[in-house]
């Protein structure tokens, strides 16, 4: 399926379920998928699996940084790109995405460009409209998950803190939180 509610709506057909049913909640779907997954692959597949999406996301944020520090004039005083909402917490069940934000001067082009050239994915990118106004987003599908990557100019008041759509409180966390997650995985798999 194309995503996640249209598989919803393709099971409901196929299965000709009652249109006025509560449909499932994504939280109810993330369970349903940890289980099927743990049942075909057992616990240590599915941590091995958000173990390989940490190290990809930690790559991604690693070429973001040394992209900004080797061409941007100022790049040594921008904050080091982060990775927000689901996978800061190293949820990756159902829908593995990467939401991460750098903020830089240079054109999304370039970041792009590096981003390829690394030998990610082929990027898209287009603006998104935010809260504050519209802004560059680079994405591209990585081998263990989806990456939108919003690119914040420097002179832009964005509490980091905050979602940039719609203005909740959110995680987020840099290249230490996926180190201290990588490490609680690591932990777990190594148990005999």
């Amino acid at each position: 399926a194309a995503g996640v509610e249209n598989a919803i709506d393709r099971a409901c057909d196929e299965t000709r379920v009652d249109p006025r049913t509560r449909r499932p909640t994504r939280a109810e779907l993330r369970a349903h998928a940890r289980a099927h997954e743990e049942s075909e692959h057992g616990e240590l597949g599915r941590l091995l699996r958000i173990d390989a999406a940490l190290v990809e996301a930690s790559e991604v944020l690693a070429q973001l940084e040394e992209t900004v520090l080797a061409r941007e004039p100022h790049g040594a005083d921008r904050p080091p790109p982060e990775i927000y909402g689901r996978a800061a917490r190293g949820h990756f069940d159902l829908d593995p995405a990467v939401h991460i934000r750098v903020t830089t001067e240079l054109p999304t082009s370039t970041i792009a460009q590096a981003l390829f050239d690394a030998g990610f994915a082929d990027p898209t990118c287009r603006s998104i409209e935010t809260r504050h106004g519209r802004l560059d987003e680079i994405a591209f599908e990585g081998e263990h998950a989806r990456y939108s990557i919003v690119r914040i100019p420097p002179r832009m008041g964005v509490d980091r803190d905050l979602d940039l759509l719609r203005g909740k409180p959110g995680q987020h966390s840099d290249f230490s939180g996926i180190a201290r997650q990588l490490a609680q995985l690591r932990v777990k798999t190594s148990r005999p």
